[in-house]
């Protein structure tokens, strides 16, 4: 029995570490390789956040400025993690503006923490990264 609880302990405390440490994201992101590993960059404004399933949620932009993927205008479903960051998931506010760049799984967009976090302000690199993403636009 106690064999038992301490197997039961470390398989929980392994879980919990690892949720912990899920979300490990690339470091120095650079608009070249934003534009070739991922589906669609834009900057669009939230129209509505729904939660899918547990810790699941699709977010509906209106895209402002396209850069790779998505026009002007356009509505854009981009469906996402909704917990902790540090297990990748984000969380948009409606009416607020962002800029994202999100993967295709199947017919869906998807997006993560690690596809957002370079592109908030008190980051610091996101005027670079939309410097260059501007400069290097594929949908003009």
């Amino acid at each position: 029995m106690r064999a038992l609880s301490i197997l039961a302990a470390a398989v929980a405390l392994a879980s919990s570490a690892g949720s912990a440490l899920a979300c490990s994201c690339p470091r120095n992101p650079t608009a070249e390789g934003l534009l070739a590993s991922h589906a669609a960059i834009f900057t669009g404004t939230v129209r509505a956040v729904q939660t899918i399933a547990p810790g699941q949620s699709v977010t509906t932009f209106v895209v402002s400025e396209p850069f790779k993927g998505a026009q002007r205008g356009e509505i854009v479903n981009v469906y996402h993690r909704s917990g902790s960051s540090a297990a990748c998931g984000v969380s948009f506010d409606y009416g607020k503006t962002y800029t994202l760049a999100a993967s295709r799984q199947g017919p869906q967009l998807w997006t993560s923490q690690c596809s957002t976090w370079m592109f908030l302000p008190h980051v610091g690199i996101s005027g670079g990264l939309i410097t260059g993403l501007r400069s290097l636009r594929r949908d003009r």
